[in-house]
């Protein structure tokens, strides 16, 4: 058994000390989290990392895997999974996604289908 530190809310001081087990998946730290702090109605999904990292976590790995050790600290957060449709309103709006940038000229035909060759 050994302690790791989970700061998981936008409050800098808010954090718990969790008994955890090296063979432990990353999943089940997540949810020994949400159990105390309750997911908001948009989040869709729950992110864990070192603290000052962005590597997160993959919940199928151990801890071991991950290579936590006693005294480890992390950051839990909730997120939102952007649908493809999400992703495009957001960028009609000028807010650039990672994975689906728009580009700056889209143009859309107006003339009637092709009939098919067969």
């Amino acid at each position: 058994t050994m302690q790791i530190t989970v700061f998981y809310s936008p409050d800098p001081d808010k954090c718990m000390d969790l008994q955890v087990e090296a063979t432990d998946t990353v999943k089940s730290v997540k949810q020994k989290i949400i159990a105390v702090y309750s997911p908001p109605d948009w989040a869709n999904t729950a992110l864990l990392a070192a603290r000052g990292s962005t590597e997160y976590l993959e919940n199928k790995k151990r801890l071991a895997q991950c290579r936590v050790q006693p005294g480890s600290v992390f950051k839990f957060s909730y997120a939102r999974n952007l649908t493809t449709e999400e992703k495009m309103e957001m960028n009609t709006q000028g807010i650039q996604t990672e994975e689906f940038p728009v580009p700056p000229q889209m143009s859309i035909s107006t003339l009637p289908p092709r009939p098919l060759p067969f």
